[in-house]
């Protein structure tokens, strides 16, 4: 997973002020889940390292948290792989609890599993803190605005469904790793799946992440105000496994 980001999209990030937030009129059918003033909050909270501007580094934290119908944020993990551990907990304890727009299908508020990017900077070419809507595994075909698939958990969820049986820890993490691809289409159904990674025990873990991943309901990705077919990576840990 690349973190640091190149100048191209560092100059487009200094312009999400303008892009977000996402339209409130996007789609009669759904609407995922926003920061609304969560990127406030954060950056009146979380304290960057002073050793980023002397590098003049940018830092992208990956973060999961599940947004209730009403908007608090719980179950927050994140994951840094430059080695700004600190950073990557700051991160965590900041948006716990915090309230973000939640999702809606057909007017109605439901809980999902947002997974998107905080990015740090300590630079006068943007802003401090950005936070994008995304894992930016699709940043080159749809740029850095656009919204991944949310999980809703008013259905069962697809780690629900296999914590049961398997091992591994939801989200990424260091050490041994297993990742199934959804493709998720533009009504939130999954069409097809695929694992990408997958070795040990976690070959076992794979299939049973398959079936459940293909039982799961989404918000759909968004582009714009559109509704477009995109991908979902499930991901599991195991801690302590290289």
């Amino acid at each position: 997973m690349k973190i640091h980001l190149t100048k191209k999209v560092l100059g487009s990030l200094a312009m999400l002020a303008v892009i977000l937030p996402f339209s409130s009129s996007a789609s009669s059918m759904y609407q995922p889940a926003q920061f609304g003033d969560v990127v406030d909050q954060v950056t009146s909270k979380v304290v960057i390292p002073q050793s980023m501007a002397t590098d003049n580094r940018t830092i992208a934290v990956y973060c999961q948290a599940d947004i209730a119908t009403t908007g608090a944020a719980s179950n927050v993990t994140c994951f840094e792989k430059a080695g700004y551990d600190d950073l990557q907990g700051q991160t965590e304890r900041a948006l716990d609890g915090l309230a973000f727009t939640p999702a809606q299908v057909d007017g109605e508020a439901v809980p999902v599993r947002m997974t998107f990017r905080v990015v740090y900077s300590r630079n006068d070419s943007q802003p401090n803190v950005v936070m994008l809507p995304n894992m930016g595994t699709l940043q080159r075909e749809y740029g850095v605005s656009y919204f991944a698939p949310q999980e809703r958990l008013d259905n069962a969820d697809w780690y629900s469904n296999y914590s049961d049986r398997g091992e591994g820890q939801r989200f990424f993490n260091s050490g041994q790793m297993a990742r199934i691809l959804g493709n998720v289409n533009a009504e939130g159904g999954v069409d097809s799946v695929q694992t990408i990674e997958a070795r040990g025990r976690a070959r076992r873990d794979a299939r049973i992440i398959e079936g459940a991943l293909k039982d799961s309901r989404f918000i759909p990705g968004f582009v714009g105000e559109d509704a477009v077919g995109m991908h979902y990576i499930a991901v599991v840990n195991y801690p302590g496994n290289d």
